[in-house]
């Protein structure tokens, strides 16, 4: 056997077959950070598959939640801050009272999605909107 051959590894990929001729421990040490970016990301947003989809950005003095509710207002949803946790809970109605859903592809019913903060907020200052199907919760560092 060669150097080359004895150096070379083969990993399955669905069927696929792809030599890793000495990359083998780098690749071993992204998938490494792979999974650890994946535990924080299941630790901090819990998601449920109905659930709005979310971006957290910190815009300075205050962290910025953008959530899509379309069709959904304000008065339809409840938000809760629960010690670094943001909950929002409401319920989407895509199909109106005496229709019947030939198929429906947009999330119909309750949902709830709840965001880990990377930190301490006023909860006096927190303030709401929806605008476009895009509810922005402003919440003011603490």
């Amino acid at each position: 056997m060669s150097d080359r051959d004895h150096d070379a590894q083969t990993a399955g990929l669905g069927g696929l077959e792809i030599e890793l001729h000495g990359i083998h421990p780098d690749l071993s040490e992204l998938l490494e950070v792979k999974r650890r970016i994946e535990t924080l990301a299941a630790r901090d947003l819990q998601v449920d598959a109905a659930g709005p989809r979310a971006d957290l950005l910190d815009v300075g003095d205050a962290w910025q939640l953008r959530l899509e509710v379309p069709g959904v207002e304000l008065s339809d949803l409840e938000l809760s801050l629960q010690g670094d946790e943001l909950v929002v809970a409401g319920v989407r109605d895509t199909v109106e009272d005496g229709a019947r859903a030939v198929f429906t592809e947009r999330p119909n019913g309750p949902f709830q999605r709840t965001v880990r903060l990377p930190g301490e907020v006023d909860a006096d200052g927190v303030t709401a909107h929806v605008r476009g199907g895009l509810l922005v919760v402003d919440l003011p560092k603490g």
